[in-house]
């Protein structure tokens, strides 16, 4: 019983593993089947789902094309209602170039560069319309909506030739058409090959006035009417221009000159350095000078130089090889040799020190104070800046840079008590009106301002300020007002010690 009670639970455990293993088998069978119908039912579903969304995009995609070339010659602005792309809207890398914001901006501008020239339209395949544009400054090129931009039917208005129509033209730049015109009219400069036009007198023809407001005028040349255009109204002038008149003066000059060779008494064979004269009254019929026009010339130009004057010694000079009197005339062109005598003596420019009461004009009685903190620089600078023969230049700007220029010794003064500091004011020491004899009455520098000049010159509103005048801004370091004070350097107040 025993054994057959084991070999039946054998036998059954080996049926039932069997028939597990059996149903196992066939449980997976029909879910493979059943997963696999899923699968085939679930990819026809994404396929068709896949197939009608990308051939719904694929229809979406705008393209276009060039429905016609535009006249070039028009001139299109700027509506401020739509924006300028890089390609028509809906195509596909399209990227904004000018906003609708600076469209309004370039609706509302005066200027030619931001009129447009529009030379294609094109049609998206939406049947939308757009122009390819290109501003007047070249800076924008792309497509804007045909409402974008309006045609302006009279870029230029006719305007008044000037009341005198002959005169001379003062640039180069001489255009094919007036500057906003049309597209690339503003390029269009005529090339005359380099002549040089700017001596010849011109005749105004026509005159219009372009979008944004620039008159210009059509002109032709009187001497070859081959050189003509049109140029800004700005540039035409009735006058001759000071550059024309200043090289002819220069040619003219040239032509007329002494040709002069300066050697040193000390040494006669020495040539100190040479130079062209232009004495007054020329006598034009056989184009001579007279001896006293040469030596005043010869004076005028030794003006600085460190050298003696001459002053009408016409034995110092000679003309090939024979000294000059009196009586002797000197052919232009002629090459002369003057002696000159080097001065070696030298003495102390004077120095004035001016306070303003009033920060934009001369105080006109200036008081005189010595109570000024010293300053301290070499006696080798000082030499140098404030001593000179009667005759040597005093070279202002040389002066100004070691010892006026901001952060220099001389820039600001102080009072010895502290309570006043004194600012140097250039722009009024640099004038005629402080310093007659280092400034012109237009205010220039006259380069060749002596140390006895500047020495013996006279303030032009108060004789009795002599010497270099320096006007200071004076402020009280206490209640930061202006000063009703004056310092002068003239004697009685010394900056730098002993020296």
């Amino acid at each position: 019983m025993q054994v057959n009670l084991k070999k039946s639970l054998y036998l059954g455990l080996a049926a039932l593993t069997f028939a597990s293993v059996a149903g196992a088998t066939t449980a997976s069978a029909t879910n493979a089947n059943a997963a696999s119908h899923h699968v085939v039912k679930t990819t026809k579903k994404h396929a068709k789902k896949y197939n009608k969304k990308h051939a719904k995009k694929a229809a979406k995609t705008v393209t276009f094309k060039v429905t016609k070339s535009l006249n070039q010659s028009l001139v299109y602005k700027s509506t401020g209602k739509n924006a300028i792309f890089t390609k028509p809207g809906g195509v596909k890398n399209n990227k904004l170039m000018v906003s609708k914001s600076d469209m309004g901006s370039k609706a509302n501008s005066n200027s030619s560069n931001d009129l447009f020239m529009a030379y294609q339209e094109v049609r998206t395949s939406k049947g939308v319309h757009y122009y390819k544009v290109v501003s007047f400054d070249k800076k924008v090129r792309g497509y804007v909506y045909v409402k974008g931009v309006q045609k302006i039917d009279n870029p230029t208005t006719q305007a008044t030739k000037p009341s005198v129509t002959t005169g001379y033209v003062t640039t180069n730049d001489v255009h094919n058409l007036p500057v906003g015109y049309k597209f690339g009219a503003d390029s269009s400069i005529k090339n005359f090959n380099g002549i040089n036009f700017s001596a010849d007198k011109f005749t105004v023809d026509d005159a219009v006035t372009v979008y944004g407001g620039d008159t210009y005028y059509k002109v032709t040349d009187q001497t070859n009417p081959l050189i003509n255009g049109w140029i800004k109204a700005s540039d035409f002038s009735v006058n001759m221009p000071d550059s024309v008149k200043n090289a002819q003066n220069t040619a003219q000059n040239a032509a007329n000159a002494i040709h002069v060779t300066y050697v040193s008494s000390n040494n006669l064979g020495s040539t100190v350095m040479t130079k062209d004269i232009n004495p007054n009254h020329l006598n034009t019929a056989n184009g001579t000078y007279n001896v006293s026009d040469v030596a005043a010339a010869i004076d005028n130009s030794l003006k600085g130089s460190g050298y003696d004057l001459i002053n009408n010694n016409y034995s110092a000079i000679s003309d090939k090889g024979s000294n000059l009197n009196s009586a002797s005339v000197i052919n232009k062109g002629e090459n002369i040799t003057v002696v000159v005598t080097p001065q070696t003596q030298s003495h102390q420019i004077n120095y004035t020190a001016s306070q303003l009461i009033n920060p934009d004009s001369f105080n006109q009685s200036l008081s005189t104070i010595s109570s000024l903190k010293p300053l301290n620089i070499s006696t080798n600078t000082f030499n140098s800046l404030f001593t000179g023969t009667d005759n040597s230049a005093f070279n202002y700007s040389n002066f100004k840079s070691q010892l006026l220029g901001y952060g220099e010794p001389m820039y600001q003064l102080t009072s010895n008590d502290g309570n006043i500091t004194y600012t140097f004011n250039a722009g009024l020491t640099e004038t005629y009106a402080a310093n007659p004899a280092l400034f012109n009455t237009n205010n220039q520098l006259i380069p060749n301002a002596t140390f006895k000049d500047v020495s013996n010159q006279q303030m032009s509103n108060n004789a009795n300020i002599k010497g270099l005048n320096l006007i200071y801004n004076a402020k009280n370091n206490q209640t930061g007002q202006q000063q009703n004070v004056s310092v002068n350097g003239n004697g009685t107040t010394t900056l730098f010690g002993n020296k």
